[in-house]
């Protein structure tokens, strides 16, 4: 692809210009190669359900295949579904954005594909046991995933993006120390390295909250005017980064200060989008529903550093709260517009988004397992994870004949 002058490039961090095709046309050839977040896309939404269905299945049933790796399953679970399943999503995130923001295609044809199999061969290796296998193909697919991003990047001259950049850089090297611990049989809980890349796609989530989800609000919510303050642009990010590692290392006091107050502007920022003005339009309201889980995450790690709560409350507020719903919020809208189609919901979308809310509610209530009865815990675990694989099941049934197929409005992409 050509390059461009800077001046036609946008440059707000992670904007996607969305294509808004008045109708569909004939597809013809496959598509599936042409950008990053087609295959990256359904690649995470077949392993992210069947990887849930499984895991249910492993707590409270008798699964089909035992893998020596499933010996202790909960590494097994948390390790895919943050550098299996998220890590799949915002590669095909980046790799879409990367090529809007210089106007350079990072990864196409053949070298998609490619880095795309080493991502699907760590997944089956390490479901299998191979380690070994599974270590040095999801280091590689992590190392090229960030070195396609940096070429481009730093042609374009666009300096200010390598800080997300170096985020998923940072969350591949936490993936090698979890190999490593696994490996080697270091000394450290293997929960360590995965519980901190997640906090590093929590800070993700904070940054691109605060500009694409109101900038999706004043576009999708005829005559709103959204309230959000230059200044938020750093502060918000700052509390809430001091909030994490307040949780991490600081006396319970003082953590729970921080993360009270990272809780605090969080929301306030959130109350500034005017979510009961959003409450009709689907595509809008799933964003701005996932991001309130994150001042949410924010009370919980407060109430855990004082001993109030299960680790695993925070944790999963903001992995199946905050994380899935902006996930499913921003794969359909992509999606949509990444293939020349109208960002317009169908009861497909509503139906998605209304089974990861409930199946987000259900695993933080089922976290708060020492006030509910042993019975209730495992419903409310075996809805949420029942829920939520449906929710995926439902992104494969109406987007796989989209992302296969060429953009309908004839452009590249």
């Amino acid at each position: 692809m050509a390059n461009v002058t800077k001046s036609s490039r946008p440059s707000n961090l992670l904007s996607i210009k969305e294509s808004q095709a008045r109708r569909d046309r004939p597809l013809t050839g496959i598509g599936i190669w042409r950008l990053g977040f087609r295959p990256f896309y359904l690649g995470a939404a077949l392993f992210g359900s069947i990887a849930i269905a499984y895991w249910t299945l492993l707590l409270y049933g008798s699964p089909i295949v035992v893998s020596p790796m499933l010996a202790n399953p909960v590494f097994w679970h948390a390790h895919e579904m943050v550098f299996g399943f998220a890590l799949a999503v915002i590669a095909g995130f980046l790799l879409t954005a990367s090529n809007n923001w210089t106007g350079i295609l990072p990864a196409g044809g053949l070298r998609l594909a490619f880095i795309f199999t080493l991502w699907c061969v760590a997944r089956f290796s390490f479901f299998t046991g191979h380690l070994s296998l599974a270590a040095s193909t999801d280091i590689l697919f992590a190392a090229m995933l960030v070195v396609l991003l940096l070429r481009v990047l730093f042609i374009a001259k666009q300096w200010k993006n390598f800080t997300v950049i170096g985020m998923v850089a940072l969350m591949g090297a936490l993936n090698a120390w979890f190999y490593a611990i696994l490996i080697l049989d270091l000394p450290t809980n293997q929960l360590y390295p995965i519980e901190l890349a997640l906090l590093i796609i929590l800070q993700l989530l904070v940054v691109m909250g605060g500009r694409v989800i109101p900038m999706f609000t004043q576009n999708g919510v005829p005559g709103i005017s959204v309230y959000k303050p230059h200044f938020f642009v750093i502060l918000v990010p700052i509390t809430s980064a001091l909030g994490i590692i307040s949780w991490l290392f600081l006396p319970p006091r003082l953590a729970c200060f921080a993360c009270f107050s990272a809780a605090g502007i969080n929301l306030i920022r959130w109350i500034g989008w005017k979510p009961w003005r959003c409450l009709r339009y689907p595509m809008v309201w799933v964003l701005q529903l996932g991001y309130l889980w994150i001042p949410i995450t924010y009370v919980s790690f407060g109430l855990n550093s004082l001993g109030f709560t299960a680790r695993s409350l925070p944790i999963h507020a903001l992995a199946v709260g905050a994380l899935s719903l902006i996930i499913f919020g921003m794969i359909t809208r992509t999606a949509m517009g990444h293939t020349g189609r109208q960002i317009i919901p169908s009861r497909v979308e509503l139906g998605m988004f209304s089974l990861i809310a409930l199946s987000g509610l259900f695993r933080f209530f089922a976290a708060t397992s020492n006030l509910l009865s042993t019975e209730i815990v495992s419903i409310l675990l075996i809805s949420s994870g029942v829920l939520w694989s449906i929710a995926a099941a439902l992104y494969l049934f109406k987007y796989t004949s989209w992302l296969f197929r060429p953009r309908i409005d004839g452009r590249p992409g």
